[in-house]
């Protein structure tokens, strides 16, 4: 009855309707062949990954909306089934917008609310920059509209990690993605990890998934993605914005910290708030409950959803 409601408020609404479609590909403006996936019925509501994450961390949080939307999944270049980018200029943060513009055709989609994690909060507010038409409504989940890594994780561990991105030779990164790759897989990694506050009270099975994904990431497009995340702002194009926008922030967000969620929000002319007091950057796996009962609300209220 769910999936019915969901199918006919779609209807309604004008919306296309896109199709279940799994494991299918398209090609990016470089050719490099990018994976997605539309799940479920009714309104479409597109999904924007984090950088080095996929598909994965929405399993919580999307669950609840299975049956009452369609829900799009793409992974970038360089991660998940996506092959490495072909050229340069195709990891630019236009670039990626021009991905999420390719994946919404590909699966009918002419207009949805875009709802992104981490770095995929910039690439949904340049999207707003270039295809404004396509965006009914924004949900940005613990992340900021510019240069990713500039609040991560102080005094340290954060400016490390940017340099790293920014400055070391493509063979040398390769080799300490594949190192912290290895690392990664030793058990003692998940307690440092939340002793540090960056994973929270994430499972280690939710953790798991993370780190072979990690594992078979193109070291040389995640550089070049971060790059582009380390340079870019879309900061200028947030007073602009003028559709319902939900963000949501982590109290215990050492790579977004709460004080850049609360200031995003700030900017967005009307823009809602959802604060989370114990939520770390893995919120998505800790508190999907919580998230999810707010977004559904936040779409019922403006009309989003069926």
């Amino acid at each position: 009855m769910c999936a019915q409601r969901g199918l006919l408020w779609a209807a309604a609404l004008g919306y296309k309707i896109p199709m279940q479609k799994n494991n299918q590909l398209i090609e990016a403006a470089d050719g490099t062949p990018i994976a997605w996936s539309a799940h479920g019925q009714g309104p479409p509501l597109v999904f924007i990954n984090g950088f080095t994450t996929s598909n994965f961390f929405w399993r919580y949080f999307s669950e609840r909306f299975r049956h009452r939307a369609t829900l799009i999944h793409w992974d970038y270049k360089g991660h998940g089934d996506s092959g490495p980018a072909r050229s340069e200029t195709g990891c630019s943060m236009t670039a990626m917008v021009d991905d999420l513009r390719r994946v919404m055709d590909a699966a009918g989609v002419e207009r949805a609310p875009l709802i992104g994690f981490s770095m995929g909060c910039q690439v949904m507010f340049e999207a707003w920059r270039h295809i404004p038409e396509r965006i009914s409504a924004f949900v940005p989940i613990l992340g900021t509209a510019g240069r990713v890594f500039d609040d991560l994780m102080p005094p340290f561990i954060g400016p490390l990690i940017g340099w790293s991105v920014r400055n070391q030779r493509p063979e040398t990164f390769r080799k300490i993605l594949s190192a912290s790759a290895k690392l990664l897989q030793i058990p003692i990694t998940h307690d440092l990890g939340r002793a540090l506050g960056m994973i929270g009270t994430a499972s280690r099975a939710d953790m798991r998934r993370f780190r072979q994904h990690f594992a078979r990431m193109d070291a040389v497009t995640v550089q070049r993605i971060g790059q582009a995340a380390a340079a870019h702002s879309a900061l200028d194009v947030l007073p602009t914005i003028s559709r319902p926008t939900l963000v949501v922030v982590g109290g215990r967000d050492t790579f977004t910290p709460a004080h850049v969620g609360r200031s995003l929000a700030a900017d967005i002319p009307g823009a809602e708030l959802l604060y989370l007091p114990r939520a770390s950057h893995t919120g998505l796996f800790e508190h999907p409950g919580e998230i999810g009962v707010r977004v559904e609300r936040f779409f019922l209220d403006h009309r989003l959803l069926g």
